[in-house]
């Protein structure tokens, strides 16, 4: 679960600032589901908990650099919607990758990944538009 510790409004798109109530991570997350849908996230409210989902967005790379960080594979195979996701950890919170971001893995149980921003993908049974 997820408690909303802030939203930050801006003309279109928002950013959540939520944090893990298991791990206490807080993540800054883009939410642009109110532009593609009138199912979105809007529900949300400061305050409140709720179970999501968080895309990492960014690429894979082959060395470490600012803003990289190491997933661990959970699961090769997560489906959202109608695209297809890797269920990643990174140190104890768990994040999606999408799947066709993630090349040359062969066997190996962990990758790193650079990242540009957080973004909401599903938060109760609500799963972002774009992932259909």
């Amino acid at each position: 679960m997820h408690r909303v510790e802030k939203i930050k409004e801006s003309t279109a798109t928002r950013i959540l600032v939520l944090k893990n109530e298991v791990t206490g991570t807080r993540d800054e997350c883009f939410d642009d589901s109110a532009l593609v849908s009138d199912q979105n996230f809007d529900f949300m409210q400061v305050n409140q908990s709720y179970p999501c989902k968080i895309k990492l967005f960014g690429k894979q790379v082959s060395a470490k650099e600012a803003r990289v960080v190491t997933c661990r594979v959970l699961n090769e195979n997560s489906r959202i919607g109608n695209t297809d996701f890797v269920e990643v950890s990174v140190g104890e919170d768990v994040y999606y990758v999408l799947k066709s971001q993630v090349m040359n893995r062969s066997e190996k149980s962990s990758f790193i990944f650079k990242v540009s921003r957080k973004d909401l993908i599903q938060v109760n049974q609500t799963i972002h538009k774009d992932l259909y």
